[in-house]
């Protein structure tokens, strides 16, 4: 015998909207808002506005980290300088670089700068005095020579602010007697290069405590016109391309002179201490590149 299964009848549904209906009616719903909105002369919006928490993540914040340009050009200068006419007295025994016994006039009414933990030469002087400097077993400076020096200096107590001369660094002509052809002077809130005590050249702002980081580039010669100076400070270019009009040699040699030298109508103590100073023939010999940017 053969059974006949009944057939299972899907319920009726009901009819949908074509496709092509349905992209007409969404066509006529959008030109109906859009009608008024061109009636009253105002933009449709192009989309819902998306929640700030909904919104991509994917860009990075702004850094707030500063970054020291700088820092590779001091890590270099932070090297130990070494070679042919190289002077560096962060090599070897520090004391040993430096004539401190105060000959020659280099100390009047202070004591003996002396060597201090760090290391570094300190050089006090009271209120009245005059000169506390010593002399970097350095050669003396002729005619057509070029010198790249770095000096770091500390500052205590110095009186930025008085209005006579105030010395921390010189190349002192070999007469006893005048105005440096090249000097480091500190005075009237700021820190300039002098050339035989005038042609004030600015190197900018200068503290009682401040330290002085200099690069000097020195061309020697009694031609104004060969003669050159170039400063940097803080790594920054200060003054390039100087020409000082009495030149770099007043007469047949320089020689580089280090400490406080000052009008003793100063009346306040001060002191500053030299933590490194480096001399050679190129800026490279004395790992100057990275500071000294133009």
């Amino acid at each position: 015998m053969t059974s006949t299964l009944p057939r299972h009848t899907p319920a009726p549904q009901p009819p949908r909207a074509s496709r092509t209906r349905l992209v007409l009616a969404a066509v006529l719903a959008g030109a109906v808002i859009a009608v008024p909105v061109a009636l009253v002369g105002g933009h449709g919006s192009a989309g819902p506005a998306v929640p700030a928490a909904a919104r991509p993540t994917d860009a990075p914040a702004p850094s707030t980290t500063r970054v020291d340009p700088l820092a590779a050009g001091r890590a270099l200068a932070a090297r130990p300088a070494t070679g042919d006419g190289v002077f560096d007295s962060a090599v070897g025994d520090f004391a040993s670089h430096f004539d401190d016994t105060g000959g020659s006039g280099l100390v009047d009414g202070a004591p003996l700068p002396r060597v201090v933990d760090g290391p570094g030469m300190r050089f006090a002087i009271p209120g009245g005095a005059k000169r506390a400097e010593v002399l970097p077993q350095l050669p003396e400076y002729h005619e057509g020579d070029d010198l790249w020096v770095h000096d770091v200096s500390r500052l205590q107590d110095l009186p930025t602010d008085t209005d006579t001369w105030q010395l921390v660094l010189q190349w002192h002509q070999r007469a006893n007697t005048g105005s440096p052809p090249i000097a480091l002077e500190a005075g009237r809130g700021r820190l300039r290069l002098a050339n035989v005590g005038a042609d004030q050249q600015d190197l900018g702002p200068l503290r009682p405590d401040d330290t002085v980081d200099v690069v000097l580039h020195v061309h020697f010669s009694r031609s104004p016109a060969d003669a050159l100076v170039e400063v940097w400070r803080d790594g920054r270019p200060m003054v390039l391309g100087h020409h000082p009009p009495q030149g770099t040699l007043l007469d047949g040699g320089d020689y580089l002179k280090l400490g406080l030298y000052r009008d003793p109508s100063i009346t306040q103590a001060s002191s500053m201490t030299t933590t490194r100073l480096v001399a050679g023939p190129t800026a490279a010999s004395i790992n100057a590149q990275g500071i000294t940017p133009r």
